[in-house]
């Protein structure tokens, strides 16, 4: 195919996306490791190529030190994983000491997810990220509703639009950077929560968390995980997935970064044409650290493919009018 004849070539499509109007967060590529798997980022350059990744999303951190669920926290389910790590981390201070210096020289935009229990510590969080962000080149932040809070008895922040509408406002008032709200497919209300969301200060919506779950163990007498409940992770949760992107995306007036079992570039397609318009890679990177690099191949194929020039072309494409 040639230009000449009219065809777009694959190579020559723009694979640039903005997110959020108000405070833009501007990506050169559509694709996002989602926080957790690929830690806080100095391991991740050893296992893929983060110039294939638009942005990198820190394993969550806290105001202080955060121990790790008890064992077993993990354990295999057909067609995913189960898990209870509990977002451990040793504390913001000790992160941004450990790993600041490879945000600043990372080839793509890095965020950081934030966990904090109650509104009183998210903001008392901020303000001790502010305070070196632009030296440590952050470009975004994410709040994470789908962690605990302290006033609704260690449920998820999502259980509450009224509390997770509360939190983005707190850290709305906080920071001026782009603000991701990372919720699950299972978030509770989640038509109002993605139209209300916007409003209350965030710029995007990372429909990529993931849902409960729960699992006997062999004998059953007693839970698989040592806490009981865990979260669910693998292909097991996509149509689940892809349910929650289509239905955010109808209602919410910030842009869908979407996750949630993305394994293949087949997979990654889907989430585009359910309203999402970059993806989400989490537990899938263990299995293939190359799949960033095959996606951008799929995704400038599929662009070329319908005559268009641009990745902004693919989302919503399933939705119809």
């Amino acid at each position: 195919m040639t230009q000449e004849q009219g065809r777009i070539l694959p190579h020559t499509v723009d694979l640039t996306v903005t997110l959020g109007e108000e405070h833009p967060l501007e990506l050169e590529r559509p694709i996002v490791v989602g926080s957790g798997p690929l830690g806080f980022g100095n391991e991740a350059g050893g296992t893929l190529d983060l110039r294939d990744v638009g942005l990198f999303v820190v394993r969550g951190i806290s105001l202080h030190s955060r121990v790790g669920g008890p064992l077993p926290r993990l354990v295999e389910v057909p067609g995913g994983l189960l898990h209870a790590v509990n977002r451990e981390n040793p504390g913001a201070d000790e992160v941004m000491d450990r790993h600041g210096a490879s945000w600043r020289a990372a080839p793509c935009a890095i965020a950081l997810s934030l966990v904090a229990p109650s509104v009183k510590e998210l903001s008392r969080l901020i303000a001790r990220v502010e305070r070196r962000a632009d030296e440590l080149g952050v470009a975004a932040l994410e709040i994470d509703l789908t962690s605990s809070c302290d006033l609704l008895d260690g449920r998820r922040w999502e259980s509450s639009v009224d509390e997770a509408l509360r939190l983005i406002d707190t850290a709305r008032g906080a920071t001026n950077r782009p603000l991701i709200a990372k919720v699950s497919p299972t978030a509770h209300e989640l038509r109002r929560l993605a139209s209300e969301s916007v409003d209350a200060g965030i710029d995007v919506l990372s429909v990529s968390g993931s849902p409960t779950g729960y699992l006997p163990n062999r004998t059953r007498r007693g839970p698989s995980l040592a806490a009981g409940v865990g979260e669910l992770s693998g292909p097991l949760i996509r149509p689940g997935s892809l349910a929650a992107i289509a239905e955010a995306a109808s209602v919410s007036g910030a842009p869908i970064i979407g996750g949630g079992g993305i394994g293949s570039p087949a997979d990654a397609l889907d989430a585009f044409a359910a309203g999402a318009r970059a993806v989400s890679l989490a537990t899938a990177l263990w299995a293939d650290p190359m799949l960033p690099g095959a996606l951008l191949q799929s995704l400038r194929r599929a662009v070329a493919a319908r005559g268009e020039r641009s990745v902004l072309a693919l989302s919503g494409s399933a939705l119809g009018s």
